[in-house]
């Protein structure tokens, strides 16, 4: 039976899309069909109808009109009502066919009621979505004559002038980057970028430089224009001219009267009469400047970029004649930039503290002494603004005309958000009409769940990808794997200038992220208006809503006692709670969530909790984490936690998430039922303990197509693990972690395991944990293993031979973990060959290792070196140091003599030295 539809996207009129909606409704025949294939369909249906009406809801954001902002209410409600339907049905199906023929007989009845059920609800929405169909006409009409008016962008453009070039500290050393750049770029005509997120003070600083003495001394005519995200490249060019010539006039005017055939007198001394060309089209205006512009050297401030194009359509107009001209442009986007310039551009940074400290007590006390009792809770307010300068200014301009007391400050202290977001302030159209409005419209259900995140959370990019690929905020592509476009989705973010990175991985990728707090509190505005999610807190916890997305940030447990949301339609639940949620009535709590399709309890779980055994009615479900290191310890045993036959009938599974903690892997076993192998879509297994893999049953389908991670695999005579990867269950794995015993290294068949490991053709990413000794020979590892990560391990001369040899390996870490002395180790540590594209080497824990020979011309790409606890190495090789592409070498708890070595180590421009001796707490990625 087919279930497809057939759909050009996107469609340009939200009406079509409702049309196209209206058809897509699953038949009664269609509707009779097994679970899955019903899931299937409806899956086909949501990314190729609904899809478009969430583009067109938009693009409705863009204009703030109420009859629009009505329509696109009444088309999300139908959307979301229309989806419950289905979905309500499918999970319904599914219970069904759980029961067996008995059962299935007794409620043959009940089931009949059911279709009639829905079908009478699909022809309620089906009437709702022709009556809007009907009324397009009238709503076109008014979508044409409510477009926003000149006057109103006017004025937006000038409130944003006014906070954004007003008068800000911390610029002094921003200043002297940018003209180092200005002044770099030869003779030839050059551009240099300001790179920064709205209302940083971007236009300051430009405007800073606009006005210095360097440009005043260095450039002969220098001339302004604001571009804006209103973009109209007439008016631009027109006023550019006028700039240029009110600027220039004798020079510019002489320039021009001399080519002219209609000469005219200059009417004195900087005016000019340039009505003349108020009438010129886009290309005689460009004539006007480059002949303006010819022969001088120039500089021009491109103010607030917004696209390429922009850039495109303007520089024609800047001549390049070998007389080291120069365009500054400004923009919050970095692929403005980058396309503008081969140049790496200027990103402006957050005010630090005493920056921040200094702008805000200029800006409230106005150069009167700060009183003492306020000075303490000024820093603290100025520290919650999170750097922006734009938020500093805005919250100092409210506190100046308030009264100067501890007790009126403490007021506004606990509410530094909410008033900053007050329509009055104007934040909200500075950072967030203009970022948000601009963003296409995959990117902007990516961007405003980031609001689900607590204030000043570091949101692993891991948890955050798989959580997008769960909502199917991720367009699916015929050639590249989800999560990839995933993380192009959160680079177009950064790029923006609306997410920030936090930490960095090893090989300097984003290992965690972060929003500012302003732009998260718009976020959460947003989405409550847009109904994307609700955030619940202490203060709103008894508000009876219907949420679709959920994000749970107070007690869990007062949470679940003293709601009374209805859950009837929640997709999504994110818990950021501390406490345990066991209570008697977990089983109850399942019943309330029955279409989720995200569900996130990170936080560990009590030693009495038991996973529900009706978990199997989320059939839904895509993504499930859940911390399961107290059940690991309580079973203690061999295995130490089976997984429940409920979490593997989740037919509908990407991402299983059953915990993270490192120090839990030696406490027991995670073991599977064979159900494991329904789990077709699963992509992502997480565990605390290494898993017990099952043996794949004898059917038809025995492949895991879409698994992509599976850390970690127990290797033992009980896990079928070299069984399964010997028959290919896994053709698309792309990250494995493999976990040895001491009392199972050296069974019969483990040897065996690295016969079949080059089969996962995918493979980039292999962990080793527990395994002293590995094949000498290169062929036992797969071609595109690219990341490498070992402890304990035997590192004699032929096994670093054997590693150097992998051609495409880019990051090692060596780590002896389990085994801080033994006879297996050498003293001397040997890189003698090899290893061309590693960019990451690290080091822990080797406690044995004295003295370390590197090779000539070994690891010629080698970027970063991190050596953490290795306490007899006594020096690094001088080989090292000759190394071209080194960036940084960190170095943790030395011995002394490798201190002294290091201290007195001269070190080449552009390469860091970091010496820790104390070494603190070092997060476990400094291996895993």
């Amino acid at each position: 039976m087919d279930l497809t539809v057939s759909y050009s996207y996107p469609s340009s009129s939200p009406c079509a899309s409702l049309h196209q909606f209206y058809h897509s409704f699953p038949s009664s025949s269609a509707l009779a069909a097994p679970t899955p294939i019903i899931g299937a369909a409806i899956e086909t249906r949501r990314s190729l109808v609904l899809y478009p009406l969430v583009e067109y809801l938009a693009a409705t954001k863009t204009r703030k009109k109420e009859i629009e902002q009505e329509v696109a209410r009444q088309i999300t409600d139908i959307a979301h009502e229309a989806e419950d339907v289905i979905d309500t049905y499918v999970a319904n199906v599914a219970r069904n066919q759980r029961r067996s023929w008995v059962s299935k007989m007794l409620h043959g009845v009940d089931h009949a009621k059911l279709l009639h059920h829905v079908a009478k609800k699909i022809d309620n929405i089906k009437v709702r979505i022709d009556q809007i169909y009907e009324n397009r006409i009238k709503f076109d009409t008014q979508e044409a004559a409510g477009s926003s008016t000149d006057q109103e962008l006017q004025l937006l453009h000038k409130r944003r002038r006014d906070v954004e070039e007003d008068d800000v500290v911390g610029f002094q050393h921003d200043t002297t980057e940018v003209i180092n750049l200005l002044e770099q770029g030869g003779l030839r005509r050059n551009v240099v970028s300001i790179i920064g997120m709205g209302g940083l003070g971007k236009t300051t600083l430009a405007r800073k430089i606009y006005n210095s003495d360097y440009v005043k001394n260095r450039f002969y005519c220098h001339a302004w224009v604001y571009v804006s995200n209103d973009y109209r490249p007439r008016e631009v060019l027109h006023t550019l001219l006028k700039c240029l010539l009110t600027i220039s006039a004798n020079a510019c005017y002489h320039n021009y009267n001399s080519s002219s055939q209609n000469k005219k007198k200059p009417k004195g001394k900087g005016e000019v009469e340039y009505d003349e060309f108020h009438n010129l089209s886009e290309e005689k205006l460009r004539d006007k400047i480059h002949d303006c512009l010819k022969g001088k050297r120039y500089l021009v401030v491109l103010d607030d970029v917004w696209k390429p194009q922009h850039w495109d359509d303007l520089q024609d107009a800047f001549p390049d004649d070998n007389k080291s001209s120069r365009i500054l442009i400004t923009s919050r986007l970095k692929e403005v930039a980058s396309h503008a310039s081969s140049s790496p551009p200027y990103y402006l940074p957050l005010l630090n503290q005493e920056e921040s400290w200094e702008l805000f007590s200029k800006r409230v006390f106005r150069g009167e002494c700060v009183p003492s009792d306020l000075e303490l809770l000024g820093k603290q307010m100025a520290e919650s603004c999170g750097g922006l300068p734009l938020s500093i200014v805005v919250l100092a301009g409210i506190l100046a005309n308030k009264e100067k007391s501890y007790w009126e400050w403490s007021k506004i202290m606990s509410h530094v958000n909410s008033y900053l977001t007050q329509p009055e302030t104007q934040v909200q159209d500075i950072v967030l009409k203009l970022s948000y409005d601009s963003l296409p419209p995959k990117l902007r259900p990516c961007f405003l769940y980031f609001g689900m995140f607590p204030e000043d959370y570091e949101i692993p990019v891991r948890d955050l990808i798989q959580l997008w690929v769960a909502k199917g905020f991720i367009l699916h592509s015929d050639f590249r794997i989800t999560e990839d476009v995933a993380e192009d989705y959160l680079d177009q973010l950064i790029d923006r200038s609306l997410i920030q990175v936090g930490r960095r991985r090893s090989d300097w990728g984003i290992k965690t992220c972060r929003i500012h707090d302003l732009l998260r509190e718009l976020c959460i505005s947003e989405g409550r208006e847009e109904k994307v999610f609700e955030v619940c807190r202490d203060v709103n916890i008894l508000e009876k809503t219907k949420p679709r997305r959920l994000s749970v940030q107070c007690n869990m447990s007062d949470y679940l006692a003293s709601s009374n949301k209805d859950y009837s339609g929640t997709r999504s639940m994110l818990c950021f709670g501390r406490d345990s949620c066991y209570n008697s009535k977990t089983k109850r709590h399942v019943k309330w969530f029955q279409l989720v399709r995200v569900l996130d309890v990170p936080f560990q779980l009590s030693r009495e909790f038991k996973i529900p055994a009706n978990l199997n009615m989320l059939v839904h479900l895509r993504y499930l984490r859940i911390n399961l290191s107290d059940l690991l310890s309580e079973y203690f045993g061999v295995i130490g936690c089976v997984i429940p036959e409920s979490i593997c009938n989740l037919w509908n599974l990407e991402t299983l998430d059953l915990g993270r903690d490192r120090s839990m892997v030696d406490d027991g076993y995670v073991a599977f039922s064979s159900g494991m192998w329904k789990l077709k879509r699963l992509r992502h297994l997480h565990t605390d303990g290494p898993v017990i893999l099952p043996k794949f049953p004898n059917v038809e389908s025995n492949t895991m197509w879409n698994l992509q991670t599976l850390s970690y695999v127990a290797v033992h005579k009980k896990s079928a693990a070299m069984t399964l990867i010997s028959k290919g269950v896994f053709p698309k794995l792309r990250k494995l972690g493999l976990h040895f015993r001491e009392g199972d290294k050296h069974k019969q068949g483990v040897g065996h395991f690295w016969e079949h490991l080059p089969n996962l053709k995918h493979l980039n990413t292999l962990k080793i944990y527990g395994l002293t000794d590995i094949p000498t020979s290169v062929n036992v590892f797969p071609s595109n293993l690219t990341k490498l990560a070992v402890s304990a391990l035997n590192l004699n001369n032929d096994v670093m031979s054997t590693l150097g040899s992998l051609t495409n390996l880019r990051i090692l870490k060596l780590r002896d973990r389990e085994f801080p002395k033994g006879p297996w180790y050498e003293s001397e540590f040997r890189c003698i060959n090899g290893f061309p594209q590693l960019e990451v080497f690290q080091m822990k824990d080797l406690w044995e290792i004295s003295r370390w020979e590197l090779g000539k011309d070994v690891m010629p790409c080698l970027r970063r070196l991190v050596i953490a606890k290795c306490d007899r190495l006594t020096a690094l090789p001088n080989e090292l140091w000759s190394l071209t592409s080194l960036r940084e070498v960190r170095v943790i708890r030395p011995s002394e003599s490798l201190k002294m070595q290091l201290e007195s180590q001269p070190m080449r421009d552009g390469c860091n030295l970091i010496i820790d001796v104390q070494g603190g707490r070092q997060r476990d990625d400094v291996l895993y």
